[in-house]
């Protein structure tokens, strides 16, 4: 079946996630300096670390900053608030986003985003990369009351979009929860290549930068039978 619609994931996918986080970690120590003033050298690339490509939620994060670096007692409360405040200002793009959104949307497919997370972050990520009016559809688990790589998160936006799976392409990073979440859900997935993961073994294609998807969903709406490495 021809492909209708090309949805992707957020973190990783369209937000450089890692180059924002860093800078948004740099601007909070600088913000919250008194919070730091006895945790020595090195805080931002141990954060980076403690991070883990942003595993733990949020809260949990902090509250292992402030044990950590041995920060005063509440310091994770403060943290949290000032993340909740200001991560959206330091939202970078991946290369080529908006280009390659707006390509998609020329040669005339739908467009949708799935993401986990709290509509309040993920939200104002959206809005901080400026993209909002390029997506038919934004499902967010929070809202949606369940998460990738769950199928039902898929259908959910699936059925926003009036597409059936077998007519969708789902773009993201993250091995599990976003190749082999599409996968099991019936539609093309499509694997955004990230050192942080190991490759899947079980994905319909491989891109490196987004500019390469026009041609690679072309490709295969032309030929429904087709498995492409870009």
């Amino acid at each position: 079946m021809k492909i209708r619609a090309v949805l992707f994931d957020l973190d990783g996918t369209l937000l450089d996630r890692r180059v924002t986080f860093r800078h948004h970690l740099q601007l909070q120590v600088q913000r919250l300096a008194n919070l730091f003033s006895d945790a020595g050298g090195h805080l931002v690339d141990r954060m980076l670390v403690l991070d883990n490509n942003g595993s733990a939620p949020r809260p949990e994060f902090y509250r292992l900053i402030e044990a950590e670096f041995s920060l005063p007692r509440g310091a994770s409360a403060r943290l949290l608030e000032d993340f909740e405040a200001h991560f959206p200002e330091s939202c970078i793009p991946v290369p080529h986003l908006t280009v390659t959104l707006n390509a998609l949307r020329k040669a005339g497919f739908k467009l949708g985003l799935i993401t986990n997370g709290r509509v309040l972050i993920q939200g104002r990520k959206i809005d901080g990369l400026g993209i909002r009016q390029l997506l038919d559809v934004v499902v967010i688990s929070e809202s949606a009351g369940v998460r990738k790589p769950d199928p039902r998160i898929f259908a959910d936006a699936l059925s926003r979009l009036g597409v059936v799976p077998s007519a969708a392409a789902y773009v993201g990073d993250n091995p599990d929860v976003d190749v082999l979440g599409a996968k099991r859900s019936g539609l093309f997935a499509i694997w955004k290549r990230d050192n942080f993961w190991p490759e899947p073994n079980n994905c319909d294609c491989v891109i490196d930068d987004l500019n390469e998807l026009p041609s690679v969903v072309l490709a295969f709406a032309a030929d429904s039978t087709a498995s492409v490495t870009a």
